[in-house]
C-alpha cells in the first residue's frame, strides 16, 4: 500500500491572502498546517508541536525568516523551505548559510510549491510510511496500527480494509468496490455480508462506536474520515 506522505507543516508568511492559498493547497494534499504571520508569533508558537517542515517567508514586518531559521537550527534539523522575493544568488547563498534546505522565489505557482514540498518530505520522512488521522496511525512498513499510541491487533483482511479506506479518505466506497479490491481477485463471488462483518469488527477494534473513523453512508457504502 502506498500513501502520500502526510506532514505537520509550519507556515510563516505575513501576506494573509498568500498564506491562505498555500494552506488550502497543503490541506488538500492531506497535510496539517499551522499558519503564523509574524516573527514574534512564530517564536511563541513553533515549539508547541512537532513539525515535519517549516515554510518561511524571509521579509517579515517584525523580523526575518532568516533569523528564525538560524534560531530553529540551534535545536532542530527539521527541513526549511524559504518563500522569498529575494532571489539573487547572494540571497540564496545566505539562505543556505542560515540552514535552509530549499528556496522558492516569489511569485511562484502553488503547483510548484506543492511539488517542492512533496520532494522534501519524501526525502526526509518518506522512509517511514506512516499515515495519521486523529488518534489513529498506520505504519505501512511494519504493518502496525496504533490507536492512541497503543497497538490495535488486526487480521490481515482488517488491515487491508483499513488501508483501502484510509487511502480513499473522504470518498464513498461501495460494498462492490471493497469486495472487488479485497476479495474478488479471482472473480470468485463473496457474500457482501463479508464487508459488513469486517467493517463491524474493524470498528470494534478501533473503538469507533461514534463512527469518527469509518462512517456508513446509507444506501451507498462507507467512507473514512471527514
Amino acid at each position: 500500500v502506498c500513501f502520500a506522505v502526510m506532514a505537520n507543516i509550519f507556515l510563516l508568511e505575513d501576506d494573509k491572502i498568500l498564506s491562505k492559498g498555500i494552506s488550502i493547497a497543503l490541506i488538500k494534499d492531506e497535510h496539517t498546517v499551522t499558519a503564523v504571520y509574524g516573527y514574534m508569533e512564530a517564536l511563541r508558537k513553533y515549539q508547541s508541536s512537532k513539525y515535519d517542515l517549516f515554510l518561511l517567508d524571509i521579509n517579515l514586518p517584525d523580523g526575518s525568516g532568516m533569523e528564525f531559521c538560524k534560531k530553529l537550527r540551534e535545536t532542530s534539523e527539521t527541513p526549511v523551505l524559504f518563500l522569498t522575493a529575494n532571489d539573487t544568488e547572494q540571497d540564496m547563498l545566505e539562505g543556505f548559510g542560515a540552514g535552509c534546505d530549499d528556496y522558492i522565489p516569489k511569485p511562484f505557482s502553488i503547483e510548484v510549491l506543492q511539488k517542492k514540498v512533496r520532494a522534501i518530505l519524501k526525502r526526509t520522512i518518506g522512509d517511514t510510511a506512516r499515515i495519521r488521522y486523529k488518534n489513529l496511525e498506520v505504519d505501512t512498513d511494519k504493518r502496525l496500527v496504533l490507536l492512541n499510541g497503543e497497538e490495535a491487533r488486526l487480521t490481515s483482511t482488517e488491515y487491508k480494509l483499513l488501508c483501502y479506506l484510509m487511502e480513499n479518505k473522504g470518498r464513498i466506497l461501495t460494498k462492490a468496490m471493497i469486495l472487488e479490491h479485497l476479495w474478488d481477485i479471482d472473480g470468485n463471488f463473496v457474500d457482501e455480508n463479508t464487508v459488513r462483518v469486517n467493517i463491524k469488527r474493524l470498528r470494534q477494534k478501533l473503538k469507533d462506536e461514534k463512527q469518527e473513523y469509518i462512517a456508513t453512508v446509507f444506501g451507498m457504502g462507507y467512507t473514512f474520515g471527514e
